[in-house]
């Protein structure tokens, strides 16, 4: 008969159910709502201060100068006698034009021979069939003689010793004046040879005093002032697209432009106008380099094209035709927010919430100037408070 052992049965208790987890998310909800919050009132805010905002526009302008075109008289090969952007006065050498190179070497050539020729003949006082230092001596020697005769008491010899030294003077101003001779005639030979020099090699004078540019780009007859009133769009357009760079001349024709003289001192600058300008008013234009410079508009053509007149030192723009500006038409300034600071409410008006005690509250505001960041406004205070977006 078998007997069944009996078993211990152990009954297990239900395990309660862990609370901390809702708590922490509820908690970690509540402290996000509360950051957010903080967030929202107390850090994307913006306290707010005076400032300034600039109205301008910016356009390619065209730069019209005083200058005068030097042309060549002959056709031939240019040697220039001065540098882009130096100052020269009225008759200032600018270039001389060759217009026989072989001719030209074979003057120069003569001309330096000649120069050597004087300087030997001045030097030496002249060359003769007896040497001038010969005669001297000689001279010398027989005054010492007639000397020495004289004291010994030898009369005869001394009479024919004064013979010999009234020969040897005048042998010595026969050398002196084949001398003189002959350097008068070198020197007529030099200045008949650089007077045919001159004829194939010749020098151009400056006109007018200014400041020497190189940059002869084809526009020098159409952008002057003068004829500034007739100077359409499409020519500007073409000076704008116009890509040819200065090269210094070598051979030139009879009436090509080799060089010019600008007065740096007056010039234009030719633009059309995004806005309303007024002729005779006074405006600031910064320029590429933001150099700030004053222009007065002198006139508004019938295209639309404004020229302002600026009387300031252009020794940068010298080379320069185009140039990129920015015009500044005024300057506003007050409260000045962010553009994020601006809010339009249920009812379409434009303004900013103000954070006061913890709370934010709308307020509208009067918009007087804005540019591509700020907003110039009416209706807050400096220090105020207010909330971005």
């Amino acid at each position: 008969m078998r007997h069944h052992q009996s078993k211990k049965v152990v009954y297990l208790r239900p395990k309660k159910k862990s609370l901390k987890l809702p708590i922490f998310l509820a908690l970690l909800s509540i402290a996000l709502l509360f950051f957010y919050f903080y967030k929202t009132l107390f850090m994307n805010t913006y306290t707010v201060s005076n400032g300034e905002i600039s109205e301008s526009f910016s356009a390619e302008g065209i730069i019209i100068k005083n200058e005068t075109p030097v042309l060549s008289p002959v056709d031939g090969k240019v040697q220039l006698l001065v540098k882009t952007g130096e100052r020269v006065r009225v008759g200032t050498p600018l270039f001389i034009v060759t217009t026989d190179e072989k001719q030209r070497e074979h003057y120069q050539r003569e001309i330096a021979d000649i120069e050597e020729k004087i300087k030997t003949l001045e030097d030496s006082v002249g060359s003769s069939s007896m040497s001038l230092n010969l005669v001297n001596k000689s001279i010398e020697s027989t005054t010492e003689k007639i000397k020495e005769a004289t004291e010994s008491g030898e009369f005869d010899k001394v009479k024919l010793l004064k013979d010999e030294l009234a020969r040897l003077t005048k042998e010595k101003e026969k050398l002196l004046e084949a001398n003189e001779a002959n350097l008068n005639l070198l020197k007529q030979q030099l200045e008949q040879t650089k007077e045919d020099l001159s004829k194939i090699e010749i020098i151009t004078y400056a006109p007018e005093s200014g400041i020497v540019s190189l940059d002869i780009d084809g526009f020098e007859d159409l952008l002057v002032p003068h004829k500034a009133e007739d100077i359409s769009h499409v020519q500007l357009q073409a000076v704008r697209e116009n890509t040819r760079k200065p090269v210094e001349p070598k051979d030139v024709n009879a009436n090509e432009p080799v060089l010019k003289i600008i007065d740096n001192f007056s010039w234009y600058i030719a633009l059309k106008p995004e806005k309303q300008l007024k002729e005779g008013i006074e405006y600031y234009i910064k320029l590429a380099d933001n150099n700030m410079v004053k222009a007065r508009l002198t006139s508004i053509n019938k295209e639309g094209i404004g020229f302002f007149l600026i009387n300031t030192d252009l020794d940068s723009l010298l080379d320069s035709r185009k140039i990129k500006v920015e015009v500044m038409l005024g300057t506003y300034s007050g409260t000045m927010i962010p553009k994020n600071a601006l809010f339009t409410n249920e009812d379409g008006e434009k303004g900013v919430y103000i954070i006061e005690r913890g709370k934010r509250r709308f307020k509208p505001v009067e918009l007087v100037f804005e540019d591509e960041y700020n907003i110039i406004v009416d209706g807050l205070r400096q220090g105020d408070k207010i909330l971005l977006k």
